[in-house]
């Protein structure tokens, strides 16, 4: 078994199938890229694994333990931590709060802000920093951080929690070509240590950093293996890699 296993998926909608009997093993400390087209189920499968939202059927299971139909806050505590498209981080608050916010339990940011220092924040925070390159900007304001710092201040404020699993979806989204070069060299250290799924339409960023590709079609699975062999595979560039809008 993997470190994330998801059995016979299904998520319908009404009477529309977005999910359908889509089953996934991810290895631990690899980096799986889950790519399709629009409307293809990755951001569902996310909200799935995540708890936001509930299969229909199936059963995804986390390091040994069922997972499936947990609350979002039940799954994150047992260590799978996400980061949106859209950072959402506290603007007013320092980066270093930010992190800190992160690192605690207590949800007000306020009483974080005010509470004594708990054990372990001090190193985390110095591993933290060291991975998303925010060392130099620890005392700016994250509403004055670029777009790329953001993203990777969100990174940081998920490896806080010290998660099992890390979902990131279109990282590289609306990025600068050294943003996206600083992201890749980012999401290899991270996968050292770490295991990673990401949500990414772009190939480019795929190629320099997945060791899975899976590629999904219609809620299904219709490939997977290494970016050659997903770039090989007529039927991945007849569904996806071979539209022009994508």
């Amino acid at each position: 078994m993997g470190v994330l296993d998801i059995h016979h998926l299904h998520k319908s909608f009404g009477g529309t199938k977005v999910i359908n009997d889509f089953s996934l093993e991810v290895t631990e400390l690899t980096l799986c890229c889950l790519v399709g087209p629009n409307g293809a189920g990755k951001t569902t499968t996310m909200d799935l694994i995540t708890g936001r939202q509930k299969p229909t059927s199936g059963q995804i299971i986390l390091r040994n333990e069922d997972i499936t139909g947990l609350g979002e806050h039940e799954i994150a505590r047992l260590g799978i931590g996400r980061k949106f498209q859209v950072p959402a981080v506290f603007r007013d608050l320092t980066v270093r709060q930010n992190l800190e916010v992160a690192f605690s339990r207590e949800v007000n940011p306020f009483k974080n802000m005010f509470s004594m220092r708990p054990s372990g924040l001090k190193a985390k925070l110095d591993e933290v920093l060291s991975v998303t390159g925010l060392g130099a900007r620890i005392d700016t304001e994250a509403g004055t951080l670029s777009h790329g710092e953001t993203q990777w201040l969100e990174i940081g404020m998920v490896l806080m929690q010290d998660p099992a699993i890390l979902l990131l979806d279109e990282p590289v989204a609306g990025m600068t070509e050294a943003e996206i070069e600083k992201t890749v060299g980012i999401l290899n250290e991270l996968k050292k240590t770490n295991t990673l799924i990401v949500v990414e339409h772009d190939m480019a960023f795929v190629r320099s950093i997945a060791d899975v590709v899976t590629v999904m079609h219609m809620g299904s699975l219709l490939a997977q293996g290494s970016i050659e062999e997903m770039e090989a595979n007529e039927r991945v560039r007849e569904v996806y890699l071979g539209d022009p809008e994508d």
